[in-house]
């Protein structure tokens, strides 16, 4: 038994098979970056409107990922100078902490990723993404079904590249976690999956982002708490004299929403706040447009008329609700939280009481 153990062992076939299996991994390792890149550029430039292409692919067995560096995708045209989406890294990996759940599913990071979204005058130099299933695409690239998203140091940009003046509004400093987008673990909850996202706005400002939702829904079903906080509306001058014609001298910006969904209704408010705010100043603008100074009269006059005067705040909040496919804003509630806040009290600049989903129905 020994030595027939021995022969075997000692067999060449043997070792000349186990040689080209080695060779054969080697071959498939080296070769596989290059088929990934492939595949991958091949579903980037079939995203309809858009195209695109990546840098290298770096692959990583040990872990089950791989990695896509340096992607950029455009809209298709060549009428708009900057990418739709870029990244430095895409890393897309098997979650192995869920494998003692039995659940196969994937983990993607994306790091300094940034979306840019433009308006322009025509549909060529509009730049929304809308026209595309994105999800779609992103779950094409990866085995399994996709539970964990994590951004770290993202970008949201909105251009108006072709207003007077040009706009560029943002978010940065992003970062994003959102979890059990599968409900891997099989959790009872309603609504088993998380995501919280923080940044920081143009102007100093603070985002603050909270979500409790069901993916496996037929319907959107969501709880979603969130805070735009202390955003110098100096910084803004170039957005409120494009869209609204005017500037301001000085004032800080907040809002605070909570929206919940439930069978195909929603519920919700916003409360704005702007404080400190002066709209008009005759010292800074006597050199301007005299219908211009017109207008910015009229508007700093609504605003100073408008504002609780002990706390120099103009605040409002504003109750949506309704359906998939229709929005009720309610005019009149708006317009009479507005003159109460103005002559009788501010609204405490914080979150109310969340909605819950149970509210969506009554």
């Amino acid at each position: 038994m020994a030595a027939s153990r021995r022969r075997w062992y000692r067999s060449p076939r043997l070792h000349y098979s186990l040689a080209g299996l080695i060779l054969l991994l080697v071959v498939i390792r080296l070769v596989l970056p290059f088929g990934l890149k492939t595949f991958v550029n091949h579903k980037l430039n079939s995203a309809g409107d858009y195209s695109g292409h990546i840098g290298d692919v770096t692959v990583h067995l040990w872990r089950g990922a791989y990695q896509v560096h340096d992607i950029h995708i455009f809209k298709n045209g060549g009428k708009i100078p900057v990418p739709f989406y870029s990244t430095q890294v895409l890393d897309l990996s098997l979650e192995w902490s869920e494998l003692i759940h039995g659940a196969l599913v994937t983990k993607i990071s994306m790091q300094q990723p940034s979306l840019n979204f433009i308006s322009g005058p025509t549909k060529d130099q509009t730049q929304s993404g809308e026209e595309n299933n994105w999800g779609q695409m992103l779950e094409s690239l990866v085995p399994f079904k996709i539970n964990q998203l994590d951004i770290t140091n993202g970008q949201v940009h909105f251009q108006n590249l072709y207003s007077t003046p040009p706009v560029d509004i943002y978010l940065n400093d992003i970062s994003v976690l959102a979890t059990n987008f599968t409900n891997s673990r099989g959790l009872a909850q309603e609504l088993p999956a998380g995501i919280q996202a923080h940044g920081k706005a143009l102007g100093r400002g603070g985002l603050d982002l909270q979500i409790h939702v069901n993916p496996m829904a037929a319907t959107p079903a969501f709880e979603l708490v969130g805070q735009l906080t202390n955003v110098d509306l100096v910084s803004l001058n170039n957005f409120l004299k494009a869209y609204g014609k005017f500037d301001v001298a000085r004032g800080d910006f907040a809002l605070f929403t909570s929206f919940a969904a439930k069978d195909g209704k929603y519920d919700g408010y916003c409360k704005v706040f702007f404080n400190d705010l002066k709209v008009f100043s005759w010292d800074k603008d006597k050199k301007k447009d005299a219908l211009e100074i017109f207008w910015k009269a009229i508007v700093g006059t609504l605003t100073t008329a408008f504002k609780n005067q002990p706390h120099d705040q103009l605040a409002t909040k504003i109750p949506i609700s309704g359906s998939f496919g229709t929005t009720d804003v309610h005019v009149w509630s708006t317009i009479a939280t507005l003159l109460r806040n103005a002559f009788i009290k501010s609204l405490v600049p914080k979150v109310d009481e969340p909605v819950k989903i149970e509210a969506v129905s009554k």
